[in-house]
């Protein structure tokens, strides 16, 4: 794709040392990072709005767990995440909440890095076809145009026919109290030149000094990974935060 050969490539050695900073940051502050986070954004709320009883569902980076205790009865869950200790939090967040009032059919957890794991065949072992596939903060935790690609198109070969992929992701840089927390790349030992145009790095100061890797995936972006993937949007927004542009979400359909 023409836009693809555009893009500054970056070495694998460097995403996969992004990659590890991300890892190492969320099983360091993985309970402060869960805490941090609201029980529900108004955005997720609007997906989830659409998801029917009895349907299945496929969280890739699912975090702590929190859009399992949002979907109606009867669903069949499956949550994706990299981190050990922020995947033990999930666990034990949705077993202590289904054993109280019980609401999905059935949930399951796998730890799985997106990139280098083969987690289409590890989800593929609770059902063949999802209707509904979240992608929800975490494309932007992924080093490398071509590596979000791959994730993208990977999720749509998992969808049923009549399945949807929604897509979320950060709007930091419109948010003046992120930027000023970006760090030079000198921070980790690399160069600008190492990394790709709208790559970050971002620092953490609750509980303790964290890093973090992040790429801004705006819309341009978005519809060049939804059209790699033999997909169409179906509706794009923005929502969530006090002027409701926090994070751009993206809902998309297979091709006919």
């Amino acid at each position: 794709m023409e836009e693809m050969g555009e893009m500054q490539e970056m070495k694998e050695a460097v995403a996969q040392q992004l990659r590890e900073l991300n890892r190492r940051f969320y099983d360091e502050f993985a309970g402060s990072f869960a805490d941090s986070r609201a029980a529900t954004e108004p955005g997720v709320e609007r997906i989830l709005a659409h998801v029917e009883a009895g349907d299945h569902f496929l969280d890739l980076g699912c975090g702590n767990g929190r859009v399992a205790l949002q979907l109606p009865r009867g669903c069949h869950y499956v949550g994706v995440d990299f981190s050990a200790e922020i995947l033990a939090l999930a666990k034990a967040h949705v077993m202590a909440s289904q054993a109280e009032n019980p609401t999905l059919q059935a949930s399951h957890f796998i730890a799985a890095d997106l990139v280098a794991a083969p987690w289409p065949e590890l989800v593929a072992e609770f059902s063949t076809r999802y209707d509904w596939i979240l992608l929800r903060a975490v494309l932007h935790h992924v080093p490398g145009f071509e590596h979000r690609c791959e994730i993208v198109a990977q999720a749509a070969s998992l969808l049923a026919p009549k399945g949807r992929l929604a897509l979320a992701n950060w709007q930091f840089t419109a948010i003046p109290r992120l930027r000023k927390r970006f760090l030079p790349w000198k921070t980790i030992g690399l160069h600008v030149e190492d990394v790709e145009p709208g790559d970050y790095l971002l620092d953490w100061q609750r509980d303790g000094y964290g890093l973090r890797y992040v790429h801004l995936i705006d819309e341009d972006e978005t519809r060049r990974l939804v059209e790699a993937a033999a997909l169409h949007i179906e509706e794009m927004f923005r929502a969530d935060g006090h002027s409701n542009d926090l994070t751009l979400y993206a809902v998309a359909a297979p091709t006919p």
